[in-house]
Order: structure tokens, then C-alpha cells, then sequence
């Protein structure tokens, strides 16, 4: 999570677009947070919600 919100924040200057490879990492970060729409408990690593929540913010913030 940490290398990702790095390469967010820093290997996107202002105004570029992420790059589609990043973007690929998204879903599967909220899969792991989140886990399937029907998964009751959520996904398997919701302790490490504090430490997606800047990675997800670049993401936003990068490119909405």
C-alpha cells in the first residue's frame, strides 16, 4: 500500500493521468478491503483499511 500511494504521488506529475497499469491495482485493492459484493465479514485484509485510504485519496485526487 505504501509503495502504491509513493508511486501515486510522485510518479504522477500534475496533470498527467495515472497510468492504466495503476489502475488495474484498484480493484484489487478494494477486493481486498472490501472483498465481494455478497461477502458478509468483508474482505480479508480490512485491518489495513488506515493504510489504503492515502493510496485511494491519490487516486482521486491524481486523476478523477
Amino acid at each position: 500500500m505504501q509503495c502504491m500511494t509513493m508511486l501515486l504521488y510522485y510518479g504522477t506529475p500534475d496533470g498527467a493521468l495515472i497510468a492504466p497499469e495503476m489502475w488495474k491495482l484498484f480493484p484489487q485493492m478494494l477486493y481486498m478491503i472490501a472483498g465481494n459484493d455478497g461477502d458478509i465479514d468483508g474482505g480479508y485484509a480490512f485491518e489495513f483499511l488506515a493504510n489504503s485510504s492515502p493510496c485511494i485519496q491519490n487516486f482521486i485526487s491524481k486523476d478523477p
